[in-house]
């Protein structure tokens, strides 16, 4: 009939591609994203068990999350090489407990072969140290050698010593100034590590009663009043005598850290090697007092892991 409106069935009509509600649109535009919140929801609340030291929940092949103490919660996980890492690294009873709360582990005995590659890399890595020790006095020397290059850039006081048994070093200025910052080097290291051990001296020793003050009140300013050549000869030999105690106080100091680089690592590298052959076990959350064999037990005490 004419005039009237024709009401077409809802399925014959073409849908318009247009045509789509914004609140459905905005649904599936953060539909991929949802997942990903979700896990990360997860993760923070704790259920998606995670490594407690590396906070990561993926496991390899070989290294699984496992749970060897009482802890709970998030504490609960860790991954098998990050706590043998943390257990090498790490000093006192670590080795064998938990360092939150204070359990101890589970520990399965493993037959484990020592190589030579142990201590190649043991040699490596403390000939690595006291290259950079030594590569960090070297850069304090240049240093001061180059402030005495900039200090004197005229070259005067470098070709005053043209006409002594040192001319062949005042000829070139870098073994020059070199020697200058190694003697000022020696010099500073003799004064402050006399001032060091004069005030770490006890006080209240009556041996150390003649030498409570023997860092000060040297009565230098009783120089001034006499001639610049005395003044110039007692400041030569405060820098040899500061020299000498420099030396000897870097011989100390050098000694003293190359054995503390040496045990580090030698212990660091021992207890690696002790955690192959002493292996955590996964209690899957249901602890037990553990028990250990007598003799490994007695070994563990005696290198104080236990």
């Amino acid at each position: 009939m004419e005039g009237e409106v024709q009401l077409e069935p809802p399925g014959e009509r073409e849908r318009d591609p247009t045509d789509v509600d914004p609140l459905l649109e905005n649904q599936e535009d953060s539909s991929p994203g949802s997942s990903s919140e979700i896990y990360n929801e997860d993760l923070e609340s704790g259920s998606i068990p995670c490594c407690r030291i590396c906070l990561e929940s993926d496991a390899e092949p070989g290294d699984e999350l496992i749970s060897p103490c009482m802890c709970k919660g998030t504490q609960q996980f860790v991954h098998s090489s990050c706590l043998d890492h943390w257990r090498s690294v790490k000093e006192g009873f670590a080795f064998s407990h938990c360092t939150t709360c204070k359990a101890q582990f589970h520990l399965r005995v493993e037959s484990y072969e020592d190589n030579s590659w142990r201590k190649i890399k043991f040699r490596i890595f403390v000939a690595r140290d006291v290259f950079l020790v030594f590569l960090a006095v070297q850069s304090v020397i240049v240093a001061i050698g180059g402030f005495a290059y900039v200090m004197d850039k005229d070259g005067a006081f470098r070709n005053s010593f043209s006409d002594g048994w040192d001319r062949i070093l005042s000829k070139h200025p870098i073994p020059f100034y070199y020697c200058i910052g190694v003697l000022a080097f020696f010099v500073l290291l003799g004064f402050f590590g006399l001032i060091l051990h004069c005030s770490s001296l006890n006080s209240n020793d009556p041996r150390m009663a003649g030498c409570q003050n023997c860092c000060y009140g040297w009565g230098i300013l009783d120089c001034f009043p006499a001639s610049m050549e005395a003044c110039f000869a007692l400041v030569i030999v405060f820098v040899v005598i500061f020299a000498i105690l420099g030396i000897a106080y870097g011989f100390l100091a050098a000694t003293m850290a190359i054995q503390r680089i040496w045990q580090r690592h030698y212990h660091i590298l021992t207890k690696r090697e002790l955690t192959k052959e002493y292996i955590v076990e996964d209690l899957h959350g249901c602890y037990t007092p553990p028990k250990l064999d007598p003799e490994h037990e007695a070994r563990l005490k005696m290198l104080k892991l236990l």
